[in-house]
C-alpha cells in the first residue's frame, strides 16, 4: 500500500507542474519593463493622446449643436483643440518617420553581418 504521505507529495508536484504550465503564457505575454521600446511608448501615447483630441472635437461639437455652448466659446475652444490636435498629429507623423529610418538602418546593420 502506498503511504498516504507520498501521495500527497505526487498531487503537490503536479500541482506545480500544471500551474507553470497555465501561467507561463501570462508571464510570458507581459514581459518586463526593460523590454519596453521607448520610441514604440511614445508613439502608443501620442496614438492615445490624437483619440482623445479627436474625441474632445466630436463632444465640443456635439456640446454646440445641442445648445450647450455660445458661439463665440465653442470657436475659440474649437480652434484651440484644432491647434492641439495638429501639434499632436504632426508629433506622430514625425516619430513614425524616425522609427522607419531607424528600422531602415537596423535592417542595414543586420544585413551587414
Amino acid at each position: 500500500m502506498i503511504p498516504f504521505v507520498l501521495v500527497l507529495v505526487w498531487f503537490v508536484i503536479l500541482g506545480i507542474v500544471v500551474t507553470v504550465y497555465i501561467a507561463y503564457p501570462l508571464f510570458k505575454s507581459m514581459g518586463s519593463f526593460a523590454d519596453i521600446d521607448p520610441a514604440e511608448a511614445r508613439m502608443q501615447t501620442l496614438a492615445l493622446e490624437r483619440e482623445q483630441s479627436y474625441s474632445a472635437l466630436a463632444d465640443l461639437d456635439e456640446d454646440y449643436e445641442t445648445g450647450k455652448l455660445s458661439e463665440a466659446d465653442y470657436k475659440e475652444l474649437r480652434t484651440a483643440l484644432l491647434q492641439e490636435t495638429a501639434r499632436i498629429v504632426s508629433q506622430l507623423e514625425a516619430e513614425a518617420k524616425t522609427d522607419v529610418e531607424a528600422e531602415i538602418e537596423k535592417f542595414k546593420r543586420q544585413k551587414d553581418r
